[in-house]
């Protein structure tokens, strides 16, 4: 039994030919907020407190970042890319208890905040490039040493070893959030599609490198079999970037259907394709895996469905395929 989607765009025409989805990865086919957005505010916290010995009250459990305000900017958009996001965090978090400390600026929320930056992003000039424009040199700590923090936190030290071949440098006895991850889906939800009358099956990721060899592995172990037709990286080219769903379309030969995603990224993909495509190119709907309290925010922003878990996509598929 098919189960409803949240919401439906009332006008919506499926495409002539439905014969593919593609599918983000984290927060659609792995649950990663005890992974990446735990991350995420780990190296904002260790930013903050080990390298700058700045003080926001935590020895009294007052939280630097909540998962809120991950999610926020992730709505804004540009921050598909964890370093990014970590890079912005660790900055923010920065100036507003030092350089900042004391002025309106200190007292701005993350979601005034996302709401600038995704202002910039629907410019060109979102992520990485607005927090350079927005927030002091001084509160900014070198993008390679936010990285190289970021890999220690989330691969820890053993997975360390494994895929670099050296152990960590700033958290030697890191356990690895890695280890933490989930899937969202039934092993045979994917045999499931392609019963439903979906020939074409691939994934489109932001992950880089051994991230996505490591969730390759692991969903393969878990569903018994290599489900995917194609995997189109970051390393490729990354999301918002149309290209992506070029180089996936291409790969599969997709003659139209559907793309999951769940981060504003996710979405401007489809939008960016949809601007850019042929007549002749095949017509690609969005689907967005979201919170209730985002329902109305990709409502107006375009999206075709929205669903509560990534099995609703099921309910997602034209009546005869």
């Amino acid at each position: 039994m098919r189960t409803p989607v949240i919401w439906k765009r009332p006008d919506l025409v499926f495409p002539a030919t439905f014969d593919t989805i593609f599918f983000d990865v984290d927060g659609v086919l792995i649950k990663t907020s005890d992974s990446f957005r735990a991350t995420d505010i780990a190296v904002a916290e260790y930013v903050a407190a080990t390298i700058h010995g700045l003080d926001w009250g935590q020895e009294h459990g007052n939280p630097l970042v909540s998962i809120e305000d991950v999610n926020a900017f992730k709505q804004a958009g540009g921050y598909n890319n964890d370093w990014d996001m970590c890079y912005l965090l660790s900055s923010l978090c920065t100036a507003r208890l030092r350089e900042w400390k004391g002025t309106p600026l200190a007292e701005r929320s993350s979601q005034e905040w996302a709401a600038l930056s995704r202002a910039a992003n629907l410019q060109g000039h979102g992520g990485a490039e607005w927090v350079d424009a927005v927030i002091p040199a001084s509160a900014r700590l070198d993008y390679t040493v936010i990285g190289d923090l970021y890999h220690e936190y989330y691969w820890g030290a053993a997975e360390m070893q494994k895929r670099f071949g050296h152990p960590p440098r700033y958290l030697p006895d890191a356990p690895g959030f890695v280890y933490r991850e989930q899937m969202l889906f039934s092993p045979d939800f994917l045999t499931r599609l392609r019963a439903a009358g979906v020939p074409r099956l691939g994934m489109i990721t932001g992950r880089v490198g051994p991230e996505v060899d490591s969730a390759l592995e692991r969903m393969e172990a878990y569903c018994g079999t290599r489900w995917w037709d194609v995997v189109i990286s970051a390393d490729q080219s990354p999301k918002p970037d149309p290209r992506a769903l070029q180089l996936a379309i291409q790969a599969v030969g997709s003659r139209g259907g559907l793309y999951v995603g769940d981060t504003a990224d996710d979405h401007d993909l489809v939008i960016n394709y949809q601007a850019i495509k042929q007549d002749s190119d095949p017509e690609i709907l969005v689907a967005m895996l979201v919170h209730e309290d985002e329902v109305g925010v990709y409502q107006r922003r375009g999206a075709d469905f929205i669903i509560g878990e990534v099995e609703d996509v099921l309910s997602c598929l034209p009546e005869k395929l």
